[in-house]
């Protein structure tokens, strides 16, 4: 199985070498009582590539009884967000540095992030988004650590409510 989606598969090289400008965390309109999260690399003012981590709903997970293996899926987009989007959480890149899109999967991809598996009620978004703000905040791509505490403690609330909600752990598999 291979985890990594693109969408449209004919604009794979194209997704790639996308330049990004900054990035966005956002939930999405509420279901099943949570937000579903995921990122938004942005290539130009009214463009981005979604990084999405779906569950796949069909390959049964390894690690998390009765839940299923994750999608990482990248999609090209003609608009900055999705239409039901309830907040926006601006990355600001490090300063003086380029990035393209490769270089956020290239990270992902050495740190097993693309391998990932929702628990058995299909939920673990919010869980891997958080540990994604770390890691690049960690490894120099994000330059600004009180923007990445501030989409930590979104992500832990229910949207548009703001209400607390702890967070679902997903889990990484081998």
């Amino acid at each position: 199985m291979d985890p990594i989606h693109f969408i449209p598969k004919s604009r794979r090289a194209t997704i790639l070498s996308s330049r990004i400008t900054h990035i966005i965390a956002a939930p999405h309109h509420q279901e099943a009582a949570t937000n579903h999260w995921c990122f938004y690399l942005a290539t130009s003012p009214r463009t981005s590539i979604q990084l999405d981590c779906q569950p796949s709903h069909s390959i049964p997970s390894t690690v998390l009884p009765g839940g299923s293996k994750a999608y990482l899926i990248l999609s090209e987009l003609d608009h900055s967000i999705a239409p039901d989007v309830e907040g926006t959480y601006l990355l600001k890149l490090v300063p003086g540095r380029e990035f393209i899109v490769s270089d956020i999967l290239k990270l992902l991809v050495e740190n097993g992030r693309h391998k990932y598996e929702f628990d058995f009620q299909e939920v673990g978004c919010r869980f891997w988004v958080t540990q994604q703000v770390d890691l690049f905040h960690a490894h120099g791509i994000l330059s600004d650590g009180c923007q990445v505490e501030a989409v930590k403690n979104a992500v832990e609330t229910l949207w548009p409510d703001r209400t607390e909600l702890e967070l679902d752990q997903g889990a990484y598999y081998q």
